[in-house]
Protein backbone atom coordinates (compact mmCIF):
# COMPACT_ATOMS: atom_id res chain seq x y z
CA UNK A 1 0.00 0.00 0.00
CA UNK A 2 1.76 2.76 -1.24
CA UNK A 3 0.12 6.47 -0.06
CA UNK A 4 2.45 9.91 -0.53
CA UNK A 5 2.88 11.33 2.25
CA UNK A 6 2.50 14.85 0.68
CA UNK A 7 -0.86 13.26 0.32
CA UNK A 8 -1.51 12.81 3.96
CA UNK A 9 0.42 15.97 5.01
CA UNK A 10 -2.22 18.01 3.16
CA UNK A 11 -4.85 16.15 4.54
CA UNK A 12 -3.63 16.61 8.11
CA UNK A 13 -4.18 20.62 7.24
CA UNK A 14 -7.68 20.07 6.36
CA UNK A 15 -7.38 19.38 2.05
CA UNK A 16 -10.99 17.91 1.75
CA UNK A 17 -10.06 16.80 -1.87
CA UNK A 18 -6.70 15.39 -0.45
CA UNK A 19 -8.86 13.57 2.28
CA UNK A 20 -11.34 12.26 0.09
CA UNK A 21 -8.42 10.88 -2.44
CA UNK A 22 -6.69 9.17 0.65
CA UNK A 23 -10.20 7.50 1.84
CA UNK A 24 -10.45 6.36 -1.49
CA UNK A 25 -6.93 4.73 -1.80
CA UNK A 26 -7.20 3.60 1.65
CA UNK A 27 -10.45 1.86 1.52
CA UNK A 28 -9.55 -1.36 -0.40
CA UNK A 29 -6.85 -2.36 2.10
CA UNK A 30 -9.31 -1.57 5.15
CA UNK A 31 -11.94 -4.07 3.52
CA UNK A 32 -9.43 -6.81 2.69
CA UNK A 33 -8.13 -6.44 5.74
CA UNK A 34 -11.57 -6.91 7.53
CA UNK A 35 -12.64 -9.41 4.78
CA UNK A 36 -9.49 -11.90 6.13
CA UNK A 37 -10.68 -11.30 10.31
CA UNK A 38 -14.47 -11.24 10.26
CA UNK A 39 -16.90 -13.92 8.76
CA UNK A 40 -18.75 -11.80 6.01
CA UNK A 41 -19.21 -8.91 3.27
CA UNK A 42 -21.10 -6.71 4.76
CA UNK A 43 -19.92 -7.04 8.33
CA UNK A 44 -16.39 -6.79 6.59
CA UNK A 45 -17.88 -3.22 4.92
CA UNK A 46 -18.77 -2.15 8.57
CA UNK A 47 -15.58 -3.16 9.62
CA UNK A 48 -13.54 -1.43 6.71
CA UNK A 49 -15.87 1.94 7.51
CA UNK A 50 -15.69 2.28 10.90
CA UNK A 51 -11.68 1.79 9.90
CA UNK A 52 -11.57 4.85 8.04
CA UNK A 53 -13.99 7.01 10.33
CA UNK A 54 -11.24 6.21 12.92
CA UNK A 55 -8.43 7.82 10.44
CA UNK A 56 -10.51 10.46 10.25
CA UNK A 57 -10.84 11.24 13.96
CA UNK A 58 -6.77 10.20 14.58
CA UNK A 59 -4.94 11.88 11.74
CA UNK A 60 -4.18 14.79 13.32
CA UNK A 61 -2.30 12.81 15.95
CA UNK A 62 -0.06 10.93 13.29
CA UNK A 63 2.86 12.66 13.96
CA UNK A 64 5.07 10.78 11.21
CA UNK A 65 3.45 10.88 7.57
CA UNK A 66 6.07 8.45 6.11
CA UNK A 67 4.39 6.07 8.53
CA UNK A 68 0.63 6.34 7.88
CA UNK A 69 0.54 2.99 5.65
CA UNK A 70 1.47 0.71 9.22
CA UNK A 71 -0.43 3.19 11.37
CA UNK A 72 -3.46 2.43 9.28
CA UNK A 73 -3.22 -1.00 8.59
CA UNK A 74 -3.06 -1.67 12.51
CA UNK A 75 -6.25 0.51 12.92
CA UNK A 76 -8.23 -1.92 10.37
CA UNK A 77 -6.44 -4.64 12.17
CA UNK A 78 -8.11 -3.51 15.55
CA UNK A 79 -11.33 -2.40 14.10
CA UNK A 80 -11.63 -5.94 12.81
CA UNK A 81 -10.76 -8.02 15.41
CA UNK A 82 -12.32 -5.97 17.97
CA UNK A 83 -15.40 -6.75 15.96
CA UNK A 84 -14.70 -10.53 15.45
CA UNK A 85 -14.16 -10.37 19.06
CA UNK A 86 -17.43 -8.88 20.03
CA UNK A 87 -19.59 -11.08 17.07
CA UNK A 88 -17.84 -13.90 18.66
CA UNK A 89 -17.38 -15.96 15.53
CA UNK A 90 -13.90 -17.38 15.03
CA UNK A 91 -14.39 -18.77 11.53
CA UNK A 92 -13.52 -16.94 8.68
CA UNK A 93 -15.88 -18.01 5.88
CA UNK A 94 -13.77 -16.41 2.98
CA UNK A 95 -10.67 -14.38 2.60
CA UNK A 96 -10.66 -10.87 0.40
CA UNK A 97 -7.45 -11.44 -1.01
CA UNK A 98 -6.92 -13.58 -4.04
CA UNK A 99 -4.47 -16.44 -4.13
CA UNK A 100 -1.75 -16.30 -6.68
CA UNK A 101 -2.63 -16.53 -10.41
CA UNK A 102 0.02 -19.69 -11.77
CA UNK A 103 -2.46 -21.84 -9.12
CA UNK A 104 -5.65 -23.05 -10.33
CA UNK A 105 -9.07 -22.37 -9.19
CA UNK A 106 -9.08 -25.88 -6.86
CA UNK A 107 -5.83 -24.96 -5.39
CA UNK A 108 -6.92 -21.14 -4.93
CA UNK A 109 -9.77 -22.74 -2.87
CA UNK A 110 -7.36 -25.05 -0.98
CA UNK A 111 -5.30 -22.46 0.08
CA UNK A 112 -8.53 -20.20 1.40
CA UNK A 113 -9.90 -22.82 3.25
CA UNK A 114 -6.38 -23.44 4.78
CA UNK A 115 -5.85 -20.29 5.68
CA UNK A 116 -9.44 -20.35 7.29
CA UNK A 117 -8.01 -23.22 9.41
CA UNK A 118 -5.76 -21.06 11.22
CA UNK A 119 -6.36 -19.23 14.22
CA UNK A 120 -6.88 -15.20 13.73
CA UNK A 121 -3.59 -14.00 14.63
CA UNK A 122 -1.68 -15.88 12.60
CA UNK A 123 -3.98 -15.41 9.75
CA UNK A 124 -3.50 -12.01 10.45
CA UNK A 125 0.44 -11.97 10.06
CA UNK A 126 -0.26 -14.28 6.83
CA UNK A 127 -1.93 -11.99 5.60
CA UNK A 128 0.00 -8.95 6.27
CA UNK A 129 3.20 -10.67 5.29
CA UNK A 130 2.31 -12.34 1.83
CA UNK A 131 -0.98 -10.27 0.27
CA UNK A 132 0.98 -6.82 1.67
CA UNK A 133 4.86 -7.98 1.88
CA UNK A 134 5.33 -6.61 5.59
CA UNK A 135 8.60 -7.54 7.12
CA UNK A 136 8.29 -9.22 10.68
CA UNK A 137 8.58 -5.74 12.07
CA UNK A 138 6.39 -4.31 10.44
CA UNK A 139 3.74 -6.66 11.20
CA UNK A 140 4.49 -6.56 14.81
CA UNK A 141 3.72 -2.90 14.98
CA UNK A 142 0.52 -3.65 13.20
CA UNK A 143 -0.17 -6.71 15.65
CA UNK A 144 1.41 -4.73 18.59
CA UNK A 145 3.49 -7.60 19.29
CA UNK A 146 7.07 -8.15 18.87
CA UNK A 147 9.56 -9.26 15.73
CA UNK A 148 10.46 -12.75 17.35
CA UNK A 149 6.27 -13.33 18.17
CA UNK A 150 5.37 -12.44 14.57
CA UNK A 151 8.51 -14.47 13.04
CA UNK A 152 7.10 -17.71 15.35
CA UNK A 153 3.58 -17.13 14.47
CA UNK A 154 4.48 -17.19 10.75
CA UNK A 155 6.72 -20.44 11.21
CA UNK A 156 3.58 -21.78 13.03
CA UNK A 157 1.26 -21.04 10.38
CA UNK A 158 3.58 -22.47 7.77
CA UNK A 159 3.80 -25.53 9.08
CA UNK A 160 -0.06 -26.19 9.88
CA UNK A 161 -0.80 -24.79 5.86
CA UNK A 162 1.72 -27.38 4.82
CA UNK A 163 0.46 -29.87 6.39
CA UNK A 164 -3.04 -29.00 5.53
CA UNK A 165 -2.50 -28.69 2.00
CA UNK A 166 -0.61 -31.49 2.05
CA UNK A 167 -3.30 -33.86 3.66
CA UNK A 168 -5.31 -32.18 1.15
CA UNK A 169 -3.20 -33.91 -1.74
CA UNK A 170 -3.24 -37.18 -0.16
CA UNK A 171 -6.86 -37.46 0.57
CA UNK A 172 -9.42 -39.63 -1.20
CA UNK A 173 -10.22 -38.58 -4.80
CA UNK A 174 -14.07 -36.93 -4.59
CA UNK A 175 -16.57 -38.72 -6.52
CA UNK A 176 -15.99 -38.89 -9.80
CA UNK A 177 -12.61 -37.93 -9.71
CA UNK A 178 -9.74 -40.57 -10.62
CA UNK A 179 -6.65 -40.27 -9.27
CA UNK A 180 -3.71 -42.94 -10.56
CA UNK A 181 -0.29 -43.09 -9.30
CA UNK A 182 1.23 -44.10 -12.62
CA UNK A 183 -0.96 -41.71 -14.90
CA UNK A 184 -4.57 -42.47 -16.83
CA UNK A 185 -5.03 -46.28 -16.19
CA UNK A 186 -7.55 -48.05 -19.17
CA UNK A 187 -11.07 -49.45 -18.26
CA UNK A 188 -12.05 -52.94 -17.96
Amino acid sequence: MEVPSARVIAAQSGDAVALAELLRSVWPDAYRIARTIVPDHATAEDVAQDACAQVLDALGSLRDPERFAPWFLRIAVNAASGRRRKSGRERLLEPAPTAPERLSADERLDVRRAIDALDPASRVAIVLRYYYDLSSAEIARIMQSTPVTVRWRLMRAHRRLRGLLESRENAAPAYGEQRYADGPQPAG
